[in-house]
């Protein structure tokens, strides 16, 4: 299980690192054989992908889904999943996703600027639930990447 723990910490950190388009988010989810849900409101209505089969066999309605609460994993299926809004614009970015990671962004560059902990949460009046872990995203990345 510490394992399990320490591969998921790496995946996240390493898809933060790479996240290349202000409008792509991402999860990682993972299941030790059971099936085990990662909150994602809305999941059932976003274009959901597996970007990178960490460990397991992660077939679509197998060994992965999404339902309205999230990315559901089952059968051992451990993967960096990519997300975003199924609604988009003329070209091809969802414009509200992209806007919540740009406010997430300017929110960690100042709070790093401030000396203040890398804590989102702080924001929460600042970002509709439903793009929370796309301003997580924004607010991550720019927060590790600003000098004091």
């Amino acid at each position: 299980m510490r394992n399990y723990t320490k591969l998921l910490a790496a995946a996240a950190a390493i898809s933060l690192a790479f996240a290349s388009q202000a409008f792509a988010a991402e999860i990682t989810c993972g299941s030790t054989g059971a099936m085990n849900r990662c909150p994602l409101p809305g999941a059932d209505r976003m274009n959901v992908k597996v970007k990178q089969v960490l460990e397991g066999k992660c077939v679509h309605e197998k060994g992965w889904w999404a339902d309205s609460d999230g990315v559901v994993v089952d059968q051992g299926c451990i993967a960096v999943f990519s997300y975003g809004a199924a609604s988009a614009t003329s070209d091809g970015t969802d414009a509200n996703a992209s806007a919540y990671y740009d406010d997430g962004c300017k929110a960690g560059v100042a709070d790093k600027k401030a000396r203040l902990s890398m804590a989102y949460e702080r924001h929460s009046g600042a970002y509709d639930t439903e793009y929370a872990s796309t301003y997580e995203a924004g607010y991550n990345k720019c927060w590790m990447n600003t000098k004091r």
